[in-house]
């Protein structure tokens, strides 16, 4: 058991430290290139750098700001500010916002016009314009659960290095329908648990997220939820992160009451999935 979580400790630092030096790496080699030769570089070759020494220093910010959320979520008593919210609405915009860095991102990324780069398209279904639907208000902290959507919406990018489409959907259904469709996960226990305390009946929320990229095996389904947990596989080493996200967005959902559970299939996909109390 020691040997086991001194081999989790070293493997955590060294996740840190890599995730940390890369984008330093880029600041200070792009910088240095800038000082040392700032007269001969052209104008556009001048701006392409300062745009990756940007987008270094935002993925640092990133990721300091995830390691103190988890430390606050954590060790802190957290106070929602709960009320209203169009879930439709706050799904929209997420959307919206996390296809525009993904753009933006690959653009830097892929700056050459014969360089391939994934294209993503994104679906939203659940949500009609200008109809209201019985599921489309819900009584959240709506700026926390913004994050957990970007989070979720985030995590279905990066694994999915090729592209496709991202599906995101919303729908009302009660606890005794949706217990008999989950997988034996913590989560289905966590549901039951809850349906004892109250009416199997409750009127509930789901939203999902699906995306069609490289999956994740099914023995670490329920532990990439946990603190700095990455899934270590032959497909996911080159994906970046420290892996706390989907743990930050955990708590999150837990604080509201709610319920965050992932099924997937080794490249097939996954699709994450929230179950919230309706309004």
């Amino acid at each position: 058991m020691i040997e086991e979580k001194n081999r989790s400790a070293i493997d955590l630092l060294t996740t840190l430290s890599h995730e940390l030096r890369t984008p330093l790496t880029a600041i200070k080699g792009y910088t240095s290139t800038l000082v040392r030769h700032e007269q001969r570089l052209r104008k556009w070759e001048r701006l392409e750098f300062l745009q990756a020494i940007q987008q270094a220093s935002e993925q640092l910010e990133v990721l300091i700001n995830q390691i103190i959320e988890v430390q606050q979520l954590e060790a802190e008593p957290i106070i929602l500010e709960q009320r209203q919210v169009n879930l439709c609405q706050l799904i929209k915009e997420v959307v919206a916002d996390v296809r525009d860095t993904a753009q933006h991102s690959l653009r830097f990324q892929h700056s050459h016009p014969t360089d391939p780069h994934p294209v993503f398209q994104f679906e939203i279904t659940g949500c009609t314009e200008g109809q209201e639907t019985p599921h489309q208000f819900i009584y959240a902290d709506r700026e926390r659960l913004r994050e957990v959507l970007k989070n979720i919406l985030e995590n279905a990018l990066l694994y999915s290095p090729h592209g496709g489409t991202i599906e995101v959907g919303v729908r009302t259904i009660s606890m005794d329908q949706i217990l008999p469709t989950m997988p034996p996960t913590n989560a289905r226990d966590q549901v039951q648990a809850h349906g004892t305390a109250t009416a199997y009946n409750q009127r509930m929320v789901e939203i999902w997220v699906r995306d069609h990229g490289i999956g994740i095996e099914p023995q670490h389904l329920n532990e990439i939820f946990e603190v700095f947990h990455r899934v270590d596989t032959r497909l996911t080493r080159e994906v970046r992160g420290l892996g706390l996200g989907l743990a930050i967005s955990k708590r999150i959902i837990e604080l509201h009451n709610g319920t965050i559970w992932a099924e997937s299939e080794p490249g097939k996909g996954s699709v994450f999935h929230i179950l919230l109390a309706a309004a």
